[in-house]
């Protein structure tokens, strides 16, 4: 222990005697351990732990797989029934305890002095013990609050909770009005369960839904310890196939199935994390050569230290000891500058990185990831610093102690720093392509013909806190009469879907010759089509006057006209729509209502807009409104927020959109891709070059006698930089070519990822290859020109 602890305070105080040197490694391992360090944090939080419960194994989610004729391999599943559920709870040893859930499916409308819309979830009584988690106020629902006619009851979520009532104790029993119904607050839920919920209500399903299989509800489990998922799926079959129940019909071979909630919050998305790794790991690897090529530059200096030692006694072990130390000590001053740098920015690093983190389970810098940044620096010390400590340790007494400790350029430090100077680029290549595929990639993704044009509108979200139709019918006339009065607007129009926002209904449609079908549903104000830039197919668009008939007015999109009426034209032609007639006054063209990425099987959706017809059946939908301004506008988004505001009853308006932010919602996740790869890339760019800045640097240093030789004898200072730079541009030539080989092997990696883009696209690895070589190149050629500029005499004298 005092001999380590001799080596420490040696190794110490030769850091600090280099401050240059010392920066300049610690820095680099900083970035190359923080990265790896958040990174690490972020796929601990999301992959390996997504689910902080008590034995998170055993929670499962179950449903109905049917097999299918007309797609082998390819069965339908959907949800289990209430009637299900309740046959489950009354087997007498169930293999698994089960709850049912649903999405709150239309946000209810919390009036207060604000009104505000509140997501969250419908549970049964089962749903928190099923996750083993207890209230931290009040109590949590119970069987009589989930029956038909009980007084209405709300579970806070610990956010809503802190805002609504400020965190007080006396919020228990007080009431809530959710759609214009008192209901009694009995509990709120602690901080790290279901956070994106700002309520919890009763599930109470409808007594014609009881028996309903595909109802929208889902089925959440917990295994009975020491029974395994087949177990339990066969068990659940025989029971289920005697319970009465409506829904799609059962072919031979139907079975439930079982699934893990760990698999499914996890699947999809290894394909990015094992992208995550690879790429840390090349940042990792890039920084550990760049600090050994320094180490080994540094060791050229130290050989006529190291012999005196060796001649003195030190044997090879206890010379590589002590180099091995002072690389630890480098390495765990990095490590831990790098550690408190992810601890600063993990939650940035998180709402940039994309994986499915939990809101329940947030990224965190714990005692895990604290021991594996610890090995990783332990590791990384190892691993920069065993060859030159190895390779400095052999060390020729003779030849070193003549020397004198003249500053000159060995063999050691030139022909190792220019290896691992090749090593390093071949490294930051590969980072480097793949930040480029996908930076082509996304620009062709945001760049699709969509069929419209999102940045040449506007959008309002307004919803009426009445939810009489009524209401939100003369509500929204009356909003889009007044904006189409503003100087500043061009046209205007509403939907209640509009395209971009991943939202659709589906409706029973009839033909006139009498065939059925399910198609998507929208239903538009008139001035909708002309708002988002739109001309007809065929025949027109529904005017003011058509809002209101015997006869409903419809348009239909190209692909749907094709598919209803290919034996003529649309227009003119009848349907019925969900049991009303109407009439298709014209075609529009096909849009990508989802955006450019996303394919669904057997194309795009067919999609009939009816004029806007709220009934008293169901809670009628909110419309989005589009506002198509004219050049010019100024401050539209405030005045159209007053004007909704002030016409008719009480709403609730949300912030005005831009269109072009409706497709920003859509490649969020390509974006999150393309910024973290693309900063990848520039941080191992980065690394590359200061390692070859830096090693040409200390190459440059230790000929400074050759240099000074060299001008005093007649080269020009052209020479002398061309000398150093073409040492430098060899190993550039070789890294270059190794890395663009290994780019065409790694960046099938990501070939998943790009849209419309090659993982061999050779322009980009033209360019990547380029800016690589042109950047190192400037990196070797500033301490070449500051060499060419050394005074011959003082350069000599320096020895």
């Amino acid at each position: 222990m005092d001999t380590l602890w001799q080596d420490l305070r040696y190794g110490a105080r030769l850091l600090r005697r280099q401050p240059g040197f010392s920066l300049i490694a610690i820095f680099t391992l900083a970035l190359g351990i923080g990265v790896t360090t958040g990174i690490a944090s972020v796929i601990d939080a999301a992959m390996l732990h997504p689910l902080p419960y008590p034995r998170p194994h055993e929670l499962v989610y179950l449903n109905v797989e049917v097999p299918r004729a007309d797609r082998p391999g390819n069965p339908s599943r959907f949800g289990l029934s209430q009637n299900d559920l309740l046959a489950i709870r009354a087997m007498p040893s169930p293999p698994v305890t089960v709850s049912m859930w649903r999405t709150i499916a239309r946000p209810p409308i919390a009036d207060g002095i604000e009104p505000e819309q509140l997501r969250g979830l419908e549970i049964d009584e089962e749903y928190l013990g099923l996750f083993e988690v207890a209230p931290i106020l009040g109590r949590g629902i119970q069987k009589q609050d989930t029956r038909e006619g009980a007084p209405p009851v709300v579970l806070l979520g610990y956010g809503y909770w802190q805002r609504r009532f400020g965190g007080r104790d006396d919020a228990i029993g007080q009431r809530l009005q959710l759609d214009n119904v008192s209901a009694e607050v009995i509990g709120v839920l602690p901080v790290t369960f279901q956070r994106t919920a700002a309520i919890c209500v009763p599930l109470r399903m409808p007594a014609k839904m009881t028996a309903l299989r595909g109802s929208g509800a889902a089925i959440y489990g917990r295994l009975r310890p020491g029974v395994t998922i087949e177990q339990a799926e066969r068990r659940l079959t025989d029971v289920l196939s005697r319970v009465e129940t409506i829904g799609p019909p059962l072919a031979p071979g139907w079975q439930v199935r079982i699934g893990t909630l760990l698999a499914r919050s996890t699947t999809g998305y290894w394909t990015t994390a094992n992208i995550l790794l690879t790429a840390v790991a090349l940042i990792l690897l890039i920084a550990c050569v760049n600090v050994a090529g320094l180490l080994l530059a540094r060791g050229a200096t130290r050989q006529h230290e190291v012999a005196i030692r060796a001649s003195i006694g030190a044997g090879r072990g206890r010379l590589v000891r002590q180099l091995l130390t002072e690389s630890l000590l480098l390495s765990l001053t990095g490590g831990a500058v790098g550690v408190l740098a992810a601890w600063w920015t993990i939650d940035a690093l998180a709402a940039n990185i994309p994986l499915p983190l939990s809101s329940n389970a947030p990224a965190v810098v714990n005692a895990r990831i604290l021991g594996f940044s610890l090995l990783v620096s332990v590791v990384t010390g190892l691993l920069f610093g065993l060859a030159p400590a190895i390779r400095l340790s052999r060390v020729r007494l003779s030849g070193a102690l003549a020397g004198g400790g003249r500053r000159t350029g060995t063999g050691l430090s030139r022909r190792g720093g220019q290896w691992l100077m090749g090593v390093e680029i071949a490294l930051a290549l590969v980072l480097v392509v793949g930040a480029g595929l996908m930076i082509r990639s996304f620009s062709r993704l945001v760049n699709v013909d969509l069929g419209f044009q999102p940045d040449s509108f506007l959008t309002l979200q307004a919803t009426p806190t009445d939810l009489n139709p009524a209401v939100f019918s003369q509500y929204y006339v009356s909003l889009v009469d007044a904006i189409r009065q503003m100087p500043d607007v061009e046209t205007v129009g509403a939907i209640n879907h509009l395209p971009l926002m991943g939202t659709t209904m589906f409706a029973p449609v009839k033909t006139d010759d009498g065939r059925d079908m399910a198609i998507t549903l929208r239903q538009v104000l008139p001035g909708y089509f002309e708002a988002i830039g739109l001309k007809p197919v065929a025949g027109q668009f529904p005017g003011r006057g058509d809002v209101i008939g015997d006869r409903v007015p419809v348009v239909l999109g190209q692909r749907t006209a094709r598919q209803l009426f290919p034996d003529g034209p649309a227009v003119g032609r009848l349907l019925t729509v969900f049991n009303e007639p109407a009439t298709v006054v014209g075609v529009a063209p096909d849009l990508k209502v989802d955006g450019a990425e996303v394919r669904r099987p057997g194309g795009d959706l067919l999609e009939v807009f009816r004029v806007y017809r709220p009934t008293a059946a169901d809670r009628p939908d909110a419309l989005v409104v589009v506002v198509r301004p004219r050049p010019n506008a100024r401050d539209l988004p405030a005045r159209l927020r007053q004007v909704a505001q002030n016409i008719g009853p009480r709403v609730i308006v949300n912030r005005v959109r831009h269109g072009a932010e409706w497709l920003d919602d859509t490649v969020v996740t390509p974006r999150r891709r393309t910024v973290l790869l693309s900063l990848l890339g520039g941080l191992g760019l980065l690394l590359t070059v200061i390692g070859v800045f830096g090693m040409t640097a200390y190459a440059v240093a230790r000929r400074t006698q050759e240099i000074g030789v060299r001008i005093a004898f007649g080269a020009k200072p052209s020479d002398v930089v061309r000398a150093m730079v073409g040492d430098a541009a060899r190993q550039l030539l070789v890294g270059v070519l190794a890395g663009l080989t290994a780019s065409w092997f790694a960046t099938r990696l990501i070939a998943t990822f790009l849209f419309e883009t090659t993982p061999t696209d050779a322009p980009t690895f033209a360019t990547a290859a380029v800016v690589l070589a042109l950047t190192s190149l400037v990196a070797a050629w500033i301490p070449a020109r500051r060499a060419a500029a050394v005074d011959p005499v003082q350069a000599l004298r320096v020895e």
